[in-house]
């Protein structure tokens, strides 16, 4: 009887090591609809200044901030973003619904739905903070979903 339990114990140990050592032409990656990191991309996606037109304006955040998207120039257009009354970046498009500021302080997708609805996040770059307890908070990215337009 122990026979039997420890040989499927060592066959199921066999399989699992298995399924976890599969070449990469056996894996599958899922594309992600979550940012992760605020990165410059390998290739910018060119976006004109009509592209650009649909995603411009204010985008409410989750966190009770208000994201702003504007471009000047109407051939290749020079787009800008900033929250609230930060500092304004200059942001190139990653994808077709997609963005990152070239200081890599802000990344951000925006999900325009045909319904009119918004979806999507942002990523902020945050300093890093002492607090008055003297604990130091190390610079982090922040997600923040959009909560409305």
């Amino acid at each position: 009887m122990k026979t039997w339990i420890l040989a499927g114990t060592l066959g199921v140990c066999a399989l699992l090591a298995n399924a976890q050592s599969l070449p990469d032409s056996q894996t599958v990656v899922i594309p992600g609809g979550r940012l992760q990191t605020i990165e410059l991309p390998a290739h910018r996606h060119f976006m004109s200044a009509q592209e650009f037109a649909p995603f411009r304006g204010g985008y409410a955040l989750a966190n009770g901030q208000v994201l702003y998207l504007r471009n000047a120039g109407s051939i290749g257009a020079f787009m800008y973003a900033r929250i609230d009354n930060q500092e304004e970046h200059r942001i190139i498009a990653s994808r077709n619904d997609s963005f990152v500021a070239l200081d890599r302080q802000l990344a951000m997708r925006i999900d325009l739905r045909d319904d009119g609805s918004v979806g999507g996040e942002v990523l902020m770059q945050m300093p890093a903070e002492k607090l008055a307890s003297g604990d130091i908070v190390p610079a982090h990215v922040q997600s923040m979903g959009l909560a409305s337009r």
